[in-house]
């Protein structure tokens, strides 16, 4: 029975995307299969961020995992059936007001736009109250002259940007009316009649993830100060950068043993310590705040950012109940530098600079702070990068290191060999070192058959180790001349996309054979020539 159960895990972990289609090779894959060992598809060599695998189950737990057993506990769900919990992604959407979306309406620059540079908030912005008429409460109509409203008839001018009663624009109405302001002399041809917008077209945008624990405003600022491609709005680019990242920021068998492949029981043990270090020494999530609350500084065991738990209890999350400060013990540190605190009225908000690109923080703007970093460093949101790959950190989570931010794979680098044939970190003494990459002493194989390559001669194809029998099969470029393979050993004489072998018999002139090792040649679709004469001869035949 024990033997059964083992062989079923295996397989369903190998089911995962099966079949599923590689947005890479299109329909040069036959479909997702996972390789039994390396963490690529067998049929194209593709990963499986490359495929379209629904993988939001699995990352969640990957993620959950991840902070288990963690002060960030608050993160994850509670613990499922299966033991394993779940990550909250914080998804959350934003519904766009119907007005805002109406044709025959304009839209005002305080209303938020999906995709675009507006931020979007559900409270009316000072100065951009909607007037009696706009609300459609029946108010006065604007004065004569007044912006929005033409002081004769035009034919045709009645269909202006904003429709009757809409507020937008202060278009014409359809007629006169009495007792409103306008007398009768002043529209003298009536006007087409506005339709009126619809009321019950509504229309949302999908963040699939979001910095918990703010507001919903301060949150899509956050998103609008990111790069258009890397906001993780569903169904666009940016959610699949998303999903691409945390497939290779946070691969899951640099976490888990049962991810691996056939690790010992020292391995093990090795790795479950590895593990222990990170979580506790390193790994962290960012969290959002403004710069002029950073210098709010209190002494020890008060809060750091306002309103933001400064090394709060496990599962605290990002927000501190007011008065809450039993909850940060003395790790605050270092908050702040002097004359840190934002009193500016506009533009750089104290002393604060981005601890990336050393460019003043502005106050209002949301930015991140990292505690394993201390708060006295701030970050951009789109600065908050890795050190080694510069690439956002997807959902803001970071390891910090000798004062630089990590993704967990680059993390994983400094800390421990990686193999480059399993893509695992490796925990054995023994290894070996080829082509300046690390390798498990079974792992270094050829990448088309898996035939170990100890003692073999290989080939080098895209940084990927391949045996000779798979080169001269799958990578081996033709001579024109002979059309046979050019063995790797050989050397040969390329002239763009054609290639020959370096020896008198294949390169040599196609009009008189002379060989043109060493001589000036040209080249006429393929052929080689060696003198204007042999080009005419070649043309006539």
């Amino acid at each position: 029975m024990e033997i059964e159960k083992e062989v079923k895990k295996i397989t369903l972990g190998h089911e995962i995307g099966a079949g599923a289609a590689c947005l890479k090779c299109k329909d040069k894959c036959e479909g997702f299969e996972l390789h039994f060992w390396r963490k690529i598809c067998r049929n194209c060599k593709c990963g499986v961020e490359d495929h379209d695998v629904q993988l939001e189950t699995e990352e969640s737990k990957k993620v959950g995992k991840l902070f288990e057993d963690t002060k960030y506990t608050g993160l994850i769900a509670k613990l499922k059936r299966d033991g394993i919990p779940s990550y909250r992604s914080n998804q959350f959407t934003v519904s766009v007001p119907a007005a805002s979306l109406s044709s025959a309406t304009a839209v005002p620059a305080g209303v938020f736009i999906p995709g675009s540079n507006q931020t979007f908030s559900s409270i009316t912005p000072p100065g951009h109250a909607p007037s009696a008429a706009a609300a459609g409460t029946g108010g006065a109509s604007n004065p004569p002259g007044a912006p929005g409203i033409a002081p004769t008839a035009v034919p045709g001018a009645g269909r202006t940007a904003g429709s009757a009663g809409s507020g937008y624009g202060g278009g014409v109405s359809s007629g006169a009316v009495p007792g409103k302001g306008l007398s009768a002399a002043t529209i003298a041809v009536p006007a087409p009649t506005a339709v009126p917008a619809k009321t019950d077209v509504v229309k949302s945008v999908t963040y699939e993830w979001a910095p918990p624990g703010i507001n919903q405003s301060l949150a899509l600022r956050y998103m609008e100060l990111l790069p258009p491609e890397q906001r993780p709005i569903a169904g666009t680019t940016g959610a699949d950068y998303r999903k691409k990242q945390m497939a290779k920021q946070l691969p899951d068998h640099d976490q888990d043993p049962e991810r691996c492949h056939e690790l010992s029981p020292g391995e093990i043990k090795q790795m479950q310590q590895y593990v222990r270090k990170y979580k506790d020494e390193a790994l962290g999530i960012g969290d959002i705040t403004l710069p002029e609350e950073m210098g709010q500084v209190g002494a020890a065991g008060d809060k750091g950012p306002q309103g933001v738990g400064a090394g709060g209890k496990p599962g605290a999350g990002t927000t501190g109940a007011s008065g809450d400060k039993g909850d940060a013990v003395a790790t605050v540190g270092k908050v702040g530098a002097p004359g840190a605190a934002g009193t500016s009225a506009g533009g750089p908000a104290g002393n604060f600079s981005c601890h990336q690109c050393q460019k003043p923080m502005k106050k209002g703007e949301p930015a991140v702070f990292a505690e394993r970093a201390g708060y006295d460093k701030l970050w951009h949101p789109a600065c908050f990068v890795c050190c080694t790959c510069t690439e956002l950190l997807v959902d803001m989570i970071y390891f910090w290191k000798k004062g630089q931010l990590y993704c967990g794979r680059h993390y994983g680098d400094s800390e421990k060999p990686r193999c480059g044939g399993c893509d695992e970190l490796i925990f054995s003494n023994e290894y070996t070192q080829a082509e300046g990459q690390n390798w498990h002493l079974k792992h270094f194989c050829c990448f088309d058959c898996d035939c170990v390559l100890a003692g073999e001669t290989y080939v080098m194809e895209k940084e990927k180790p391949v045996c000779k029998p798979c080169y001269m099969k799958n990578h081996a470029v033709c001579c024109v001349a002979c059309q046979k393979p050019i063995e790797p050993e050989s050397q040969r004489v390329s002239y763009g996309e054609h290639h020959w072998h370096a020896e008198p018999q294949c390169f040599q002139c196609a009009g008189c054979s002379k060989c043109l090792m060493g001589q000036r040649f040209m080249a006429l679709q393929g052929k080689l020539i060696c003198s204007v004469e042999c080009k005419k001869k070649i043309s006539a035949s």
